[in-house]
């Protein structure tokens, strides 16, 4: 259910955008609306599951805070996403100023989502490695070996790193793809076990939130491509 509404928002934020075509100053200032949500849930959540807190008010409103916010960041997710991509493909023509601008609210929309993810499965790694009898047990039961969860919490991690130090190394894509067959796993694991599929949920919602980091990850390299192409036109004639 989850899953079907955050891909609902995803698309309500796509749609929203046919009706609604804001100028490219205000979807800049959504997208940095979109990183600040991204940053709160990510620091609430650090703070649900490892600041001690035993308060249950405390705790629901927190958890309540998280799933509102998060809704609200993927019916932005959303708008953003087809904004960008709209102007990509030459949907919509673009002028010298909205194309720098353009530029940055792909950076910030692809920041963005990086944090969120990084932070994710980074979360993922030290929840299984402060719960490690629990985890063995699921992974013995499924039928692994224990060095497979070794490398599961390895590549989980790895992948979260790969995908913050994108703007550095350029390793998004073979990140996001490494963890998206993760996910597929872990899938894969909870239908072998016959497992209620609400156990698969988490791993559903990730495949959803990788594979929009991969498009605009996509669309950043199509983009990269095309100036690289236009300058070289520019020097040779």
């Amino acid at each position: 259910m989850i899953v079907l509404i955050n891909i609902g928002l995803l698309l309500a934020g796509g749609l929203l955008y046919f009706i609604v075509r804001l100028k490219a100053p205000t979807v800049s200032m959504l997208a940095r609306i979109y990183f600040t949500l991204i940053c709160t849930i990510a620091a609430a959540t650090w703070i649900f599951y490892f600041a001690g807190i035993k308060n249950a008010a405390v705790l629901h409103v927190l958890s309540l805070g998280m799933k509102y916010i998060g809704r609200t960041a993927y019916l932005l997710l959303g708008y953003l996403f087809v904004y960008l991509a709209a102007r990509a493909h030459g949907t919509v023509a673009a002028g010298p100023g909205e194309k720098k601008e353009r530029k940055a609210i792909q950076q910030t929309t692809l920041w963005t989502l990086s944090v969120m993810l990084g932070n994710t499965f980074i979360l993922a790694t030290v929840g299984k490695a402060t719960n490690m009898t629990e985890i063995m047990t699921f992974f013995r039961q499924s039928g692994y070996a224990i060095w497979f969860l070794y490398f599961i919490m390895t590549a989980e991690a790895a992948g979260a790193l790969g995908i913050l130090l994108n703007f550095k190394l350029r390793t998004g894509i073979a990140a996001t793809a490494g963890l998206m067959l993760i996910m597929l796993g872990a899938v894969y694991t909870h239908w072998h076990n016959n497992d209620p599929f609400s156990d698969s949920l988490a791993a559903f919602s990730q495949l959803v939130n990788l594979t929009m980091l991969l498009l605009v990850c996509l669309l950043q390299r199509n983009e990269r491509g095309l100036a690289a192409g236009g300058d070289s036109l520019v020097v040779t004639g």
